[in-house]
């Protein structure tokens, strides 16, 4: 059973989407092109959590950080879209003596269960 990633992100994550498509190029200029695979549309968010609380932040990068990008997660997204996620990379920034702002970007997966 994968753990739950529970904080809520701030104003300003953005969604990237663009489908996995194999094209073949011919003359003229003409493509034809094809999906790659059952889920060929992967969802990425770039997420930002502002200036969160020093214990905020530090429980959300631990979270993230025990994964180590190998271990997925479970997270519903900001458009309250279920999905399995992974985090390869994130960053903390200090904004006060107190609060830190994180940002990450979650890559969903597609498992067997």
């Amino acid at each position: 059973m994968a753990e739950t990633f529970t904080w809520q992100a701030s104003y300003g994550s953005a969604l990237d989407e663009a489908p996995r498509v194999e094209a073949i190029s011919f003359g003229d200029g003409y493509e034809a092109r094809v999906g790659q695979g059952i889920n060929q549309d992967p969802r990425r968010w770039s997420l930002v959590f502002t200036n969160k609380p020093t214990p905020v932040a530090d429980a959300l990068v631990s979270f993230l950080r025990a994964r180590g990008a190998l271990e997925s997660f479970d997270w519903t997204d900001p458009e309250d879209n279920p999905g399995r996620w992974v985090c390869r990379a994130w960053n903390s920034q200090p904004t006060s003596p107190r609060h830190r702002t994180i940002t990450c970007e979650f890559h969903e997966v597609f498992e067997l269960v």
